[in-house]
């Protein structure tokens, strides 16, 4: 028997489903932190955030604006730009590592590796 409730698909996106007032919490963070220091939370859970469409694997965006937070779904198959650059960034140092590894180095001075395409200093 499925007892998972299911939500429409097809959301109003400017219409106010429920409205519900949070606390921000503080959590003391040792790592990267002075020892008197903390970082903010908001934990939003309960029925109602899947009620809003959101769903447990979603991705969201958060937008942070001077005194409101905007979190979206995004699309399936949205890519994160900042992932792309993460990624386009570890592989330039895989490909800068192999090369150093395969060249003389007074060579591979001369060369620079950027967005996976290799140029030669001039």
């Amino acid at each position: 028997m499925n007892t998972h409730k299911t939500y429409p698909e097809k959301l109003d996106e400017n219409k106010l489903l429920e409205k519900r007032r949070l606390t921000v919490s503080a959590v003391i963070v040792n790592d990267g932190y002075r020892k008197d220091d903390y970082a903010c939370k908001i934990l939003l859970l309960g029925k109602w955030v899947r009620k809003c469409g959101l769903d447990a694997g979603d991705k969201l965006t958060v937008k942070v604006f001077e005194n409101k937070i905007v979190i979206e779904k995004e699309k399936p198959g949205m890519v994160d730009p900042k992932f792309l650059e993460r990624e386009q960034r570890a592989s330039d140092r895989a490909l800068r590592k192999k090369l150093k590894e395969m060249l003389s180095p007074d060579i591979f001075e001369d060369l620079i590796i950027k967005g996976g395409e290799i140029f030669i200093k001039t």
